[in-house]
């Protein structure tokens, strides 16, 4: 789209890109242009400073207050104030060259411009794929809450970027059993995102199979080692709460050690195996513990622990828990509620995907 209103510069303009293959598109101020755009898309703009009815400053802050056009624009005008070259790239412009330009000067910018217009056109779909890939990947994940007559599980994840690696799960059986899952695969972005899907799927094919945890996992690993590349890998804790038995039994591929709360205070379960797919052939062990009086489980990925504090330039993540897990008097969900406030309170930065699961056993 070529925008000038001098009609010598026009044809000039127009024999110049048409002799270089260009489809050209010729209008006479800004004004005319803008009607044009509402109906034809565009792959790059030459625009002109001073024109009748819209100048080119006003042109570019139509498009850009308005979301017209993400095409680049490359400024060609005869128009030397300093003030108005920089607004004019303050609005946008990717470029800016003077009347007269040699043609083949003028061709490699908009050879230039077309190159930035591809990026951009490549960013925009990318972002669009990220927005539906998070619409779809929500659809994973079960409610936030749940609660039963004999527990309650309260989840928050926190994506590193649009969508992520983490992945949170659970079913309340009939008989009051509740099984629950916290899994976290390696890489970020679209790619763990799709894994999620399959480890999700994987995860409630086995529970067709046992709810012993143990065997959960082993079964995953059987499934997940053939069907996510030899590079990645996955990190899953599964437990079974049984009311009835007043029991919890739980199984760790690799993922970070979760802690138990009482009435006698914070325990962290230390046992854990390797990761879910490098090695075909794992076979995972159920660990039980015998439950009395309230007991609350908080499940995490590593993201939670791997927060930063600028002031120490370190990992924060593990004192910041073993903190809040140990403040007395406190309530498990009101700790649950701490976390999340510190994680995105401002005054850390966060380098991973975040979950946090919190079990309440009654």
């Amino acid at each position: 789209m070529v925008i000038d209103d001098e009609a010598d510069i026009q044809r000039l303009f127009h024999r110049i890109l048409s002799g270089a293959g260009y489809d050209v598109a010729v209008f006479s101020n800004g004004k005319e242009a803008l009607d044009k755009l509402d109906t034809v898309s565009v792959d790059l703009i030459m625009l002109d400073m001073n024109m009748p009815e819209m100048d080119g400053l006003h042109f570019l802050k139509r498009i850009r207050d308005e979301d017209i056009t993400h095409a680049p624009v490359l400024m060609v005008s005869g128009d030397v104030n300093p003030a108005n070259i920089v607004e004019s790239y303050k609005l946008g412009v990717y470029d800016f060259i003077h009347k007269p330009e040699k043609t083949e000067v003028m061709l490699k910018r908009v050879e230039n411009g077309l190159k930035i217009g591809e990026m951009i056109y490549f960013n925009e779909f990318i972002r669009i794929e990220l927005l539906m890939a998070r619409k779809l990947q929500k659809y994973l994940f079960p409610d936030p809450i749940m609660k039963t007559g004999e527990a309650s599980v309260h989840t928050w994840s926190l994506p590193l970027s649009d969508i992520g690696g983490d992945l949170y799960d659970y079913v309340a059986f009939d008989d009051g059993r509740l099984i629950f899952l916290v899994a976290d695969v390696s890489g970020h972005s679209i790619s763990a995102a799709l894994y999620t899907a399959i480890v999700k799927m994987v995860f409630r094919n086995a529970l067709q199979r046992s709810p012993v945890p143990g065997e959960i996992l082993t079964f995953m690993n059987q499934e997940l080692s053939g069907n996510i590349p030899v590079e990645s890998f996955v990190t899953a804790y599964c437990g079974l709460y049984d009311p009835g038995r007043r029991t919890l039994l739980y199984a760790n591929a690799g993922h970070p050690q979760p802690f138990r709360t009482t009435e006698k205070g914070v325990e962290q379960l230390t046992e854990y195996d390797s990761f879910l797919g490098p090695i075909a052939d794992a076979m995972f062990s159920t660990h039980r513990i015998e439950l009395e009086g309230v007991s609350s489980l908080f499940v995490y990925t590593d993201g939670v622990v791997d927060i930063v504090n600028e002031k120490e330039d370190a990992p924060v993540g593990m004192k910041m828990l073993l903190e809040i897990l140990n403040t007395g008097g406190r309530p498990a969900l009101e700790k649950f509620t701490m976390i999340q406030n510190t994680i995105t309170g401002g005054e850390v930065d966060v380098t991973d995907d975040c979950t946090l699961m919190l079990v309440e056993m009654n």
